[in-house]
């Protein structure tokens, strides 16, 4: 078995991806562990860059590229249209890594800010994605309510298989917290509009005082004008940090009491489940976080942490009770989270269960297409 990841971000860029390019290394690791030889096309090598509605111009590029490949994972819905239009010059299986939802994700960035750019990503994700749904040999969710949405969405059961967000248990992993008087809680990641960012500010001014300290880390250039508007609310009680390589972030989160991940009932955030949750149990550290999809099953059902209430006051409350809880208690919970990562979300155990099924699907394949090549009785 040879696998293909076509992304549609630019290549040899390391230790600067983001969730994405997060998700297809961890699952190209975790089937090089098994023995599939897998490699990486980046679409901003080829002649059509962009945008991802153009991608499908460079099917016969991706064609030679897949030579000797039995599968092509495309990261994204324009990354599956142009994997699909290869197929064309080069027979292999296509897969449509869902990872999130890019509709609903373009739109809630076109409300915060309606430009015509932004208008055109919608009508571009729209396309796109109902596109690669029909085209691809197999859609990949990242939790059940995902899987579910595209059930109702008429694609068969049968062409829809979970594959989580895993993480590294080897990089992420416990580091001793050091004890400086205040309960440090802490959030990494994106800024985005659909990460709630406005939520988990408007928590974290309700709560400010002596006895916490929040650290913020993930900033990117494009933050500026936020990550100045969070140093003016939050003052001395937040440390703010510009995105930092996975050394440095792990140091970080193990100076951290509790982590954070908040999330509201906008359908962007509904069916997902963030890299970062795994990356937060892998550190064995309490979790917040909000009852909107798998991550607050996952919490409740392993006991590692809170659910709250997907507002600002439910995680200004929530913030406050842990807050409270005494050494024993966070090391017990932090135990619990660290036990889930291993497992359940270890990038070796998903990316085994993803070649079953990938090897499922290449024999199914191959079976209905010896029935119908010509010359077959």
């Amino acid at each position: 078995m040879k696998v293909l990841f076509l992304s549609n971000q630019p290549p040899h860029v390391p230790g600067r991806a983001n969730a994405y390019g997060t998700r297809l290394a961890g699952l190209r690791r975790g089937l090089e562990s098994l023995g599939v030889e897998t490699d990486l096309l980046s679409l901003r090598t080829l002649r059509f860059k962009g945008p991802h509605l153009l991608f499908a111009l460079n099917a016969r590029a991706i064609a030679r590229q897949a030579q000797g490949y039995d599968v092509i994972h495309a990261g994204d819905a324009g990354a599956t249209v142009a994997a699909a239009a290869a197929s064309t010059w080069h027979r292999h299986l296509v897969i449509f890594d869902v990872h999130g939802d890019e509709l609903q994700e373009a739109h809630l960035e076109w409300r915060a800010q309606p430009t015509p750019r932004r208008a055109y990503l919608v009508l571009q994700a729209m396309l796109l994605t109902a596109m690669a749904r029909r085209l691809a040999d197999m859609l990949l969710v990242v939790s059940e309510p995902f899987r579910q949405r595209y059930q109702e969405k008429g694609i068969p059961p049968e062409r829809i298989v979970l594959v989580r967000n895993g993480v590294d248990t080897s990089v992420f992993k416990p580091v001793p917290s050091r004890d400086n008087g205040r309960v440090r809680v802490c959030y990494a990641g994106g800024f985005q509009a659909w990460q709630a960012i406005d939520v988990l500010l408007d928590a974290l001014a309700q709560t400010a005082d002596d006895q916490l300290h929040f650290h913020l880390i993930g900033f990117s250039p494009q933050d500026r004008s936020l990550k100045a508007k969070i140093a003016a609310r939050l003052g001395s009680h937040a440390t703010l940090e510009d995105w930092l390589p996975t050394k440095h972030l792990v140091e970080r989160l193990g100076q951290a009491d509790v982590l954070i991940i908040p999330r509201t009932q906008h359908p962007s955030m509904h069916g997902g489940c963030p890299s970062k949750f795994a990356e937060y149990l892998a550190m064995g550290k309490p979790l917040i976080v909000t009852s909107v999809g798998e991550t607050a099953q996952f919490v409740r059902q392993y006991r590692c942490g809170l659910v709250c209430e997907p507002t600002a006051r439910g995680l200004a409350r929530a913030v406050r009770q842990a807050a409270t809880w005494n050494e024993r208690e966070r090391r017990v919970m932090g135990h619990n989270a660290r036990q889930l990562a291993e497992t359940v979300f270890d990038w070796r155990f998903i990316a085994r269960d993803y070649l079953r099924v990938l090897q499922d699907i290449a024999r199914q394949k191959e079976s209905s297409y010896g029935r119908h090549r010509p010359g077959a009785n």
